[in-house]
């Protein structure tokens, strides 16, 4: 290949990625500053049920679908290709099927175990109110367990027949139908009802449910346009040898890993929902402080560390199709750039914001949920701005090794890092306190990147020489940038006092200045440049033309 067709190659696959992350931050924007509103609707201390519901919530949605929804995509992608529209029906069908079934068994089985598992998440010295509202929580969630399925077979056919435009439409009118439902039933319940705060709870998790009726009315009117034009085909088509054993068969080998990936990939938060309250209060810690601090690591923190995460997601489809390419022709130099581009990309815009949101932590939590909780919150943003670093690198990590067909190890490592997170979650939380629940994730993360990468180098000979060479340019550049936040300090102006519009103002300006600075830096040792194989500019352009 070359150079300057490399260089294209190169280009395109940053700028294309960058502008699957930059939509992906779209739709992450609408649900950080959707918690604000919501926050002061329902109250810090009930946001406790929120988290931990959706965190169960979640494990089963995917235990329920097991990878079903890609299974249908890639099926239907693959018969339709074929002019086999018969089989095509047949895997919506059966497809849909499935996923009625499993989701409204896994709907009976949360409803079922709401109670115990309510005592569970609690703990011991939980009230007899709050047991009951964490279980009331559980079973009105449970609804979407049946629903969201369902609409998953939809965009799975839709998927496969390329139709994404529909795809994507579903997706805006569930997330902002049920962001619309949630802000306004839960507001119509505190402020014209005068119920208790909780029932912005309750309110809450039914407009997931809400969305999702919407999404599906969305998708059958547009099943009626579209839908008879392969009936048709299908009637004029001969019979297809396919059975439904064969795709039941297809379904399970797709599924099967993604299940046991996407589970052990809620690890983190799993351990966190299930023992954060119960140890803590068993080492001492105030019931309600117990509460009070798992809703800010779960749901305050969390929303603010899902901004550099977007990289991850746009990245780690981004680098599929290159490494594919790359292994498929045995060029073991273009894998080695590959690698080397992707990550160092998200470590030039990565480790920046995370950075910044370290270092200005405290007028962060401020301006985003004021000063009720602010020490607390600076401490647990703080730590969670390095479990932000790792957790935007483990999925690209994850992605290459699925690639590489390292699917195995790829399970394995997961299982390693969760059982590193379960061995030392409670030493830590005696260690360190409470800060010891977002450490043991770190080191979680840090495991299953150092095993992947360590894989990859030994099958591959991949060096990474290049990419820690430039990783300590990004960090003088980080350590520039600080010279900026220093000053607030040095001439003693608190950006977490006075109004949050004005700390707002005053944060933007600083944040502006820190990013200037580490650009201006990283620009003289040629940074961008070296990552980009274009200035800044140019990618902006790129990127905007593109959106």
């Amino acid at each position: 290949m070359s150079e300057n067709t490399s260089s294209k190659v190169k280009q395109s696959f940053i700028a294309g990625s960058l502008t699957s992350s930059a939509g992906i931050f779209v739709s992450k924007l609408i649900g950080l500053f959707y918690i604000i509103p919501f926050k002061a609707i329902a109250g810090q201390e009930n946001m406790v049920f929120y988290s931990s519901a959706f965190t169960y919530y979640n494990v089963l949605l995917q235990i329920s679908s097991a990878g079903i929804p890609f299974a249908i995509a890639a099926l239907v992608a693959k018969y339709i290709n074929r002019n086999d529209y018969r089989t095509a029906i047949l895997v919506r069908r059966l497809s849909t099927a499935i996923l009625m079934v499993s989701g409204f068994v896994m709907a009976m089985v949360f409803m079922m175990v709401s109670g115990p598992l309510s005592r569970s998440v609690l703990g011991e010295n939980a009230t007899a109110i709050d047991l009951k509202q964490m279980q009331n929580t559980f079973v009105i969630l449970s609804l979407a367990l049946f629903l969201v399925p369902i609409l998953y077979s939809y965009r799975g056919y839709y998927q496969g027949m390329k139709e994404l435009k529909s795809y994507a439409g579903s997706q805006v009118i569930e997330q902002f139908g049920r962001v619309a439902f949630l802000l306004f039933l839960g507001w119509l319940a505190v402020y014209v009802f005068h119920m208790q705060r909780i029932f912005s709870i309750y309110t809450a998790v039914l407009a997931t449910s809400l969305g999702c009726t919407c999404a599906l009315i969305y998708y059958i009117w547009f099943d009626r346009k579209h839908f008879g034009a392969v009936m048709e085909a299908a009637r004029n088509q001969g019979p297809s040898d396919v059975t439904k054993r064969e795709i039941v068969m297809e379904f399970i080998s797709f599924g099967l890993p993604y299940l046991l990936v996407s589970v052990l990939g809620n690890s983190q938060t799993l351990i966190n929902t299930q023992f954060f309250i119960p140890m803590n209060t068993r080492l001492g810690m105030e019931y309600d402080t117990a509460k009070l601090l798992y809703s800010i690591i779960e749901v305050n923190c969390d929303k603010l560390t899902s901004i550099p995460q977007v990289l991850s997601i746009g990245f780690s489809a981004g680098i599929v199709p290159y490494m594919t390419i790359s292994l498929e022709n045995r060029d073991w130099r273009a894998l080695n750039r590959n690698i080397e581009d992707c990550i160092c990309t998200v470590l030039y815009i990565a480790l920046p914001i995370c950075f910044a949101m370290y270092a200005l932590a405290r007028p962060v939590y401020y301006i985003m949920y004021g000063g009720g909780e602010l020490d607390y919150g600076t401490e647990c943003l703080r730590w969670a701005a390095w479990l932000a670093l790792a957790t935007t690198i483990t999925p690209i990590c994850n992605s290459m090794m699925l690639t590489l067909r390292f699917r195995r190890q790829s399970i394995g490592y997961l299982g390693v890092g969760f059982v590193v997170k379960c061995v030392t979650f409670y030493p830590l939380l005696k260690m360190v306190g409470y800060q010891g629940a977002i450490l043991s994730s770190i080191l979680c993360s840090a495991t299953i990147i150092f095993l992947s990468l360590s894989k990859i180098k030994n099958q591959f000979e991949v060096r990474y020489s290049a990419i820690v060479r430039k990783t300590i340019r990004m960090l003088v550049g980080c350590l520039c940038m600080n010279g900026v936040f220093v000053l607030l300090k040095i001439f003693g102006i608190d950006l977490a006092a006075g109004s949050r519009l004005m700390a707002l103002a005053g944060l933007a300006v600083t944040g502006m200045a820190g990013v200037g600075v580490y650009l201006f830096v990283t620009g003289i040792m040629r940074l961008p440049q070296s990552i980009f194989h274009m200035s800044l500019k140019s990618m902006a352009k790129r990127i905007l033309r593109r959106a």
